[in-house]
């Protein structure tokens, strides 16, 4: 079987049907049965529309940049990203072939 990691790019403030977008997609994974999904909030970045966005102690109100990995079988990926681009989702998408291995 090939296996895939699937990493999801945008903005922390971004929303699907007006609860966060980064909530949405892991419930969506969760439900299709995915193995697993990690949402990472970085300290700093920028995106096409060119705004740097970095963390700040004193600010109260961030749009930080998120990353959603997930890892599973080719194809449920490929289908992932279907429902997920349905949802008019702005930001970026990409799908890597990958060795996997799980040890317990």
């Amino acid at each position: 079987m090939e296996y895939g990691c699937l990493k999801i790019y945008f903005g922390e403030a971004d929303k699907l049907g007006g609860k966060p977008a980064y909530e949405e997609i892991v419930k969506m994974a969760f439900e299709e049965g995915l193995k697993g999904a990690t949402v990472y909030r970085g300290i700093m970045g920028f995106g096409l529309k060119r705004h740097l966005k970095r963390s700040n102690f004193f600010t109260l109100s961030e749009d930080l940049p998120v990353i959603i990995e997930i890892v599973d079988e080719y194809p449920l990926l490929e289908a992932f990203i279907s429902r997920i681009k349905s949802r008019e989702l702005d930001g970026l998408i990409t799908l890597s072939k990958i060795n996997y291995s799980y040890h317990k």
